[in-house]
């Protein structure tokens, strides 16, 4: 199954691409300025100053719109493709080469490649300054010898470029990546213990939701009404069996004074 990836990014244009750019609109300014001057000379001069007044116009605009530069990186399988769009009207074709013929993939900042010589240099980088900019090295026979890609892929494009590497560079670029995503060993070794400690999660009580939270309420409610009604029960039971024997007690001494006096009587 064919893979395919695409990305587009913008060149920041620099310093010396601003200055390139005013040297040219002064030089254009120049030629209309040139012919209103001959005007005295040869009245033909203010026609031909006219038409290089909207000849420059038209330059000035295409200079302008020309510092916007996009480069487009489209992987398919091991193939990577990479075009210059200018101004979104201009296609140019920069290189289109087998990742496996790669030797090597670097950051601009981390290597040297300044210090070798190459036939060849495809510039096709955001920057120029080293930032963001992977250098590839590549030996190719149409251009007789070793050349170098300067480009700024993104980690999509990275992603995509990573299954054709070898593997010594796979091991090389991403091994940044490889021990940002390793645990560290306090994480799965306890102290004093050659064994890994687990890192499954602690079984968490299970909340309650608000109906189920309400349930134990009521039940405490009814229970507490019941105790109540219960201890009430009892105090009148208690109240009554008081009263009862207050009654027998009186009973029991009104029979005694009657058999006292009977006694007397007699």
């Amino acid at each position: 199954m064919d893979t395919f990836t695409e990305e587009l990014v913008v060149k920041k244009n620099t310093s010396k691409d601003t200055m390139k750019l005013v040297a040219y609109l002064l030089g254009l300014l120049a030629i209309p300025a040139i012919c209103v001057l001959l005007i005295n000379v040869n009245v033909y001069f203010a026609i031909v100053a006219i038409c290089a007044g909207f000849f420059c116009i038209y330059a000035a605009y295409y200079l302008i719109t020309g510092m916007y530069v996009e480069y487009e990186y489209a992987v398919t399988n091991s193939n990577i493709t990479i075009d210059k769009i200018i101004a979104k009207r201009n296609r140019k074709r920069i290189i289109s080469v087998d990742i496996k013929r790669f030797n090597s993939l670097k950051k601009l900042s981390e290597s040297n490649f300044e210090g070798k010589s190459y036939k060849k240099i495809f510039k096709a980088s955001i920057t120029q300054d080293g930032k963001d900019v992977y250098g590839a090295e590549m030996h190719l026979d149409k251009f007789g010898g070793d050349c170098l890609l300067l480009f700024s892929p993104g980690e999509k494009t990275l992603e995509a470029i990573r299954p054709h590497l070898k593997n010594t560079i796979k091991i090389e670029l991403f091994k940044n990546s490889i021990k940002k995503s390793s645990p560290k060993p306090s994480e799965n070794f306890s102290a004093g213990n050659s064994k890994p400690v687990s890192n499954k999660p602690k079984n968490n009580p299970v909340k309650k939701t608000s109906a189920e939270s309400n349930k134990p309420e009521e039940h405490t409610d009814k229970t507490s009404k019941e105790e109540s009604k219960k201890t009430k029960l009892k105090k009148e039971k208690s109240t009554d069996e008081v009263k009862k024997t207050e009654t027998d007690s009186s009973a029991g001494t009104s029979r005694n004074g009657n058999k006292s006096k009977k006694k007397k009587k007699k």
